[in-house]
């Protein structure tokens, strides 16, 4: 169950915080304000993708190992 929780935490921090960064700069360009919209829209982003990760790795990865499993027959 720790691990579950931890690989939430680790996917949905590394996403929000990539996708969160990209997305400012396509909505709002780099400029000194920069730094500090995207850190809002950061912890917005992981506030909400952190809980949705850990609720649905465990789902994700039941649908991978059968995906991989009809792949390899």
């Amino acid at each position: 169950m720790l691990v579950k929780i931890i690989t939430g935490l680790i996917i949905g921090t590394g996403m929000s915080f990539i996708m969160s960064g990209i997305i400012t700069i396509v909505n709002t360009g780099i400029d000194t304000e920069y730094l500090g919209r995207w850190m809002k829209a950061w912890a917005i982003a992981w506030s909400i993708a952190t809980p949705i990760a850990i609720m649905i790795g465990p789902i994700a990865r039941k649908y991978a190992v059968s995906i991989s499993g009809y792949i390899s027959k």
